[in-house]
């Protein structure tokens, strides 16, 4: 029994030290830039030796915003700038103090209006200072590997049209303060990490023609403020923790194209205003647990969606109150 313990001890010794060897070599991996240690020191490095003082296109806040930006997400392992080395390259960040050279930025009248860093294997978190870009009209950070919380001063960026930010890590809850973002058109949070309940000012955003929060961790019901949104023609929640009750109020959204609530925990009757969405041609609703009344409008409804239909195959009884039947 004791050489059996001794031998238990090693093994248990000797797996402890591959496993710190194994996370020590993911984190430090040589064929990684992004992960490297280098890499980090060489970005703090890179932002002590530049001055937004010496920049004369933007105001001094903006370009701080993008140096917080560069820092905050590991600019020397971004995919354009792993090649950049002094003054050679000139769409190098922090290299010129042209901001309008800098890849992904666009600068209109002395403004930056366009952050756009697709794919470009940005790590780590969005700073707050994003919200010192008043005039940004896209901010394009889908396809990266950024984590923490979308920041609160995303509110303020009342000019923003689009704010890409899927296939990321992102997490915690959906600001309130998103609602402010006035002249939003498409919020596309897909594929992330993002969590708690979709805010109610959400529904302040009736500029919206894209409004995708697939893929998360969200829970709570849908507000019915979001029938506000009469603007949207695409409308995804769909791989969430949501539940509840689908609201009268989303059949105000005529212009829908598009309703995606799939695989999630909304229940009940499908509400009969949705017979008002005349312009859907796909509504995915399989893998909940809601059901389809059984009305003629209703049915005749559901003939005009055709072959997008992709629902559950439950039928509503036919009571006061719709309720859900085994039926498949």
């Amino acid at each position: 029994m004791k050489k059996l313990l001794i031998l238990l001890l090693v093994l248990s010794f000797n797996l402890s030290l591959f496993l710190s060897s194994t996370t020590l070599q993911a984190f430090t991996h040589p064929d990684d830039p992004t992960l490297s240690p280098d890499s980090f020191a060489q970005t703090q490095a890179n932002v002590n030796s530049f001055s937004c003082d010496d920049v004369t296109d933007v105001p001094v806040s903006e370009c701080e915003a993008l140096v917080d930006l560069y820092l905050s997400t590991n600019g020397v392992g971004w995919k354009n700038q792993q090649e950049c080395s002094g003054d050679e390259y000139d769409d190098c960040w922090l290299a010129t103090t042209k901001i309008s050279q800098w890849f992904g930025v666009t600068v209109k009248d002395e403004h930056v209006t366009i952050v756009s860093l697709y794919s470009n294997l940005l790590t780590g978190i969005i700073p707050e200072t994003i919200g010192q870009l008043p005039y940004l009209k896209l901010l394009e950070l889908a396809g990266n590997q950024l984590t923490g919380a979308i920041p609160e001063s995303l509110g303020l960026l009342t000019f923003l049209e689009e704010a890409c930010l899927t296939n990321n890590q992102l997490s915690g809850p959906i600001p309130d303060t998103l609602g402010e973002m006035t002249s939003l058109l498409k919020l596309s949070f897909n594929d992330n990490w993002i969590e708690g309940e979709i805010p109610a000012s959400l529904g302040n955003l009736t500029t919206l023609t894209k409004f995708s929060l697939g893929n998360n961790r969200l829970s709570g019901t849908i507000p019915d403020s979001l029938g506000q949104l009469v603007n949207v023609d695409r409308f995804e929640v769909y791989k969430n923790n949501l539940s509840g009750g689908l609201p009268e109020s989303l059949g105000n959204l005529v212009k829908l194209k598009e309703l995606v609530i799939n695989d999630t925990l909304l229940s009940g009757s499908i509400p009969l205003s949705f017979t008002n969405l005349s312009n859907v041609t796909a509504f995915y609703f399989f893998g909940t647990q809601l059901c389809e009344p059984t009305t003629p409008e209703f049915l005749a409804w559901k003939a005009l969606v055709g072959i997008g239909w992709h629902g559950t195959d439950l039928f509503c009884m036919d009571y006061h109150h719709y309720l859900p039947i085994i039926c498949r």
